[in-house]
């Protein structure tokens, strides 16, 4: 599953500044930099704590930017949330997925890559 990572600005335009996936039991993000130039100018204050000097980044662990947009798996009311979501078992790319790591705080959500089957 790949699941592209926007941004909109003031007046509704969307940039897609990367992709997350998760291949060989590692995180992967690919900054998309035009983009990412584009929606900095517009407003964006980048990818919490990725570094934007490089294009690929990987982790054994869902990156934090990432991590804070779904319920922890000690959420007391996970079970509950997991299935309104209908989640069989606790998988932060499928919680990331449904809920579209959509905050109130901010402007990002995530969309799963129009080209893949679900």
């Amino acid at each position: 599953m790949v699941l592209n990572l926007y941004w909109k600005d003031n007046k509704q335009n969307e940039y897609l500044l990367g992709k997350l996936y998760k291949s060989d039991g590692k995180y992967h993000f690919e900054i998309n930099e035009e983009k990412l130039k584009e929606a900095t100018h517009k407003g964006c204050f980048g990818i919490g704590e990725l570094n934007l000097l490089y294009k690929h980044h990987e982790s054994e662990e869902l990156f934090d930017f990432f991590k804070r947009r779904i319920p922890s798996k000690s959420d007391t009311n996970i079970e509950k949330i997991m299935k309104e979501l209908n989640i069989k078992e606790y998988d932060e790319m499928e919680l990331l997925e449904k809920t579209k790591g959509i905050l109130f705080t901010d402007r990002y959500f995530l969309n799963r890559e129009n080209n893949e089957k679900k």
